[in-house]
């Protein structure tokens, strides 16, 4: 019979147990440093301590300090300049004390005194922390006064410490550098000229860049949160999703596909080019999808599926120019079905010429049919 009497009672609160678990969940630097400034005050007889990290060439360029006990001391300075010329001659250490480094270093006490003349500490230990040769971070606990020696408990401690927090500077670094890429990849795409958003299979956007915000506030009469697509663009892709079951579901590597989506009340009209499901660590499908607006319902109707990223480049004015011209009318019939000058025409041509690098009329045409 399986006994559970040793458990603890429910709501005993252990504060080690809790600052243990926190380190090892730390997902980054802040709540990191937290849990383990918690765990190594309550274990050590600490006087104050430090997690310097992001080092270069010995110094680092950020740390975080804890006060064990509330002095008018100020905070220890950000520096290995006490222990460089130590970790320089013992590449990949994995831990040191103050004395060890006295012990070989007989400038170490006198470069102490002059960063730190009362430190009201005799002795530190640092827990160092390598990338190959590299020395990405360490943890600095200076011991009180009174304890310069460390039980064989405290001792045993420290080496339980050193492999977690390893692993949580690890996971955080990692994680910081993830976060970094979604940063610069997000920014990247939300400055581009393109309307683009990416959906789950709830038809959620989970991604919108600035051109989709802009065209999303026009069809939802600029009430959109950003939680849900509009609601006559939304109802246009389920209808789809509906009429048209395997273009959602196929991942065989096909081309994209389009559909023309209309808001008849505001006599909105849009073209929709949707991606194959991605292969995302999901199991829902999430598809790209990517709009071209026109007003007046001059899209394209048929082509490649380049053509809505290559109108994308243009103005809405020029999109329409752009595609009258494709279908091959002449400069004064464009003015005329536009209502605007030959002049203007001949402008926005050029204009168009140049945003999509063609040289001619003949060039346009076939770039936007092919």
């Amino acid at each position: 019979m399986l006994m559970l009497d040793n458990l603890d009672a429910p709501g005993r609160f252990d504060p080690v147990a809790s600052a243990r678990a926190a380190l090892m969940k730390a997902l980054d630097m802040g709540g990191l440093w937290q849990a383990c400034a918690e765990l190594v005050t309550r274990q050590l007889p600490c006087h104050s301590c430090s997690l310097m990290f992001d080092i270069d060439d010995y110094e680092p360029q950020q740390a975080r300090h804890f006060l064990a006990e509330a002095t008018d001391a100020a905070l220890p300075v950000t520096s290995l300049a006490v222990s460089a010329p130590y970790l320089a001659a013992n590449p990949r250490v994995r831990w040191y004390t103050f004395s060890q480094i006295m012990s070989q270093d007989a400038l170490a006490a006198a470069r102490l005194q002059a960063q730190n003349p009362g430190p009201g500490w005799r002795e530190f230990i640092h827990l160092a922390f390598w990338n190959e040769q590299r020395l990405e971070a360490v943890l600095s606990i200076r011991i009180r006064a009174n304890r310069p020696q460390l039980t064989k408990q405290e001792l045993a401690f420290l080496t339980e410490l050193y492999p977690t927090l390893e692993a949580g500077l690890q996971r955080v670094r990692s994680l910081h550098a993830e976060r970094i890429r979604h940063q610069a990849f997000e920014a990247m795409l939300y400055r581009l000229p393109l309307a683009t958003a990416l959906i789950d299979a709830r038809l959620t956007p989970l991604y919108l860049s600035a051109e989709a915000k802009k065209l999303c506030l026009r069809w939802s009469r600029g009430l959109s949160h950003g939680k849900r697509l509009p609601e006559a663009i939304e109802r246009g892709i389920h209808h789809s999703m509906v009429a048209d079951p395997q273009l959602w579901s196929s991942a065989d590597g096909r081309h994209e596909r389009r559909l023309r989506l209309h808001d008849p009340e505001r006599g909105l009209h849009m073209q929709v080019e949707i991606s194959p499901p991605l292969e995302l660590a999901t199991r829902r499908p999430h598809y790209l999808l990517t709009f071209a607006e026109d007003a007046g319902g001059d899209a394209l109707d048929g082509g490649s599926p380049g053509n809505l990223l290559l109108l994308q480049r243009l103005s809405p004015s020029e999109r329409r120019v752009a595609t009258l011209v494709a279908r091959g009318l002449r400069n004064d019939d464009v003015a005329h079905q536009l209502c605007r000058s030959r002049k203007t025409v001949e402008s926005q041509i050029s204009s168009i010429y140049r945003k999509l690098d063609v040289a001619n009329r003949a060039q346009l045409v076939r770039l936007l049919a092919g």
